[in-house]
């Protein structure tokens, strides 16, 4: 029997990359940064890695805002979305690497900066805690900074009245499967303070119920300076709402490629047809001017010496 797979080791493998470059540009334009500002100016010979790399946008933009004496390298666990090889600039390299997975000894405590962008669909705190121990034995001893910027708190919203939301939420809810549930119901009410091994913590798929204290994973772990932004969607400066119009689009497009690994799970009742009805009729709604906003969370740390 079948069951519902979702890429959560630093893979943008199954989204489309189109759909990747959209959404660096969308995010980007949200943060207003590349890199974050608390992160400080990078020597002359640094090194970056780019976790998730998919089409490799992020690194090849980054790339052109630092000295060609960088080294620049991006990892995913699929090559499909890299860019062809020709068209890499001389600094620039990608390779495939599960980032749960452990690093070559050469490639230990070499990195000034370890990026990692939209890799979790709704993490666990456990797992999202081991993700980043092993991503932090890259880091520089006390230079090296990790960078972690993800989504979460999905929203639909009217901007006419009289608009359906519905099949834009059908589509939403239909991600539950992906969702894991926390043991406890103060991790399910956002109640008091909880550290469900087993709860989401981040990704694109999940909603918060309370304060989640992402940063302090990062500081049990030995991170230091630790900081969190939270940037909501509708911060960007978009007059003619045609950036907030292919961002809906784009989530959405995301989240039905999701769905369709449910088609031929027992008890999902989804189908390819009752898919395609949904994404059809979720452009219709997207049309009349229902729109979608998220949390861009970006977190950084230092590892310390």
């Amino acid at each position: 029997m079948a069951e519902p797979q979702v890429q959560d080791a630093g893979s943008s493998a199954g989204m489309a990359p189109n759909r990747l470059d959209e959404q660096h540009i969308f995010t980007t334009q949200t943060l207003g940064f590349l890199i974050h500002p608390n992160i400080p100016a990078l020597p002359p010979n640094a090194k970056i890695a780019d976790i998730g790399t998919g089409t490799g946008i992020w690194l090849l933009d980054v790339a052109k805002t630092v000295p060609a004496t960088c080294e620049l390298r991006g990892f995913d666990v699929s090559a499909s979305s890299f860019p062809a090889r020709e068209t890499w600039p001389a600094n620039v390299t990608f390779a495939t690497h599960d980032m749960n997975a452990p690093f070559a000894a050469a490639e230990l405590g070499t990195y000034d900066v370890v990026a990692v962008r939209f890799v979790s669909g709704a993490t666990p705190r456990a797992a999202w805690a081991r993700a980043v121990a092993n991503l932090a034995t890259l880091l520089r001893p006390a230079a090296g900074w990790l960078q972690w910027i993800d989504s979460a708190n999905f929203a639909l919203y009217n901007s006419v009245p009289g608009a359906s939301r519905a099949a834009c939420q059908q589509i939403y809810d239909g991600l539950r499967p992906f969702r894991p549930e926390p043991r406890s119901s103060a991790a399910r009410t956002g109640d008091g303070d909880d550290d469900d091994a087993e709860a989401a913590v981040i990704g694109l798929m999940m909603r918060e119920p309370g304060n989640l204290r992402r940063p302090d994973v990062w500081r049990a772990l030995g991170l230091v300076d630790v900081h969190e932004d939270v940037f909501s969607t509708d911060r960007l400066q978009d007059p003619g709402l045609r950036l907030r119009d292919r961002g809906t689009r784009n989530v959405i497009e995301c989240f039905v490629g999701c769905l369709q690994s449910l088609v031929g799970v027992e008890g999902s009742g989804w189908t390819r047809e009752r898919i395609e009805r949904l994404n059809a009729e979720a452009m219709r709604e997207i049309d009349a001017g229902v729109y979608h906003t998220l949390d861009q969370i970006c977190i950084v740390g230092r590892r310390a010496g």
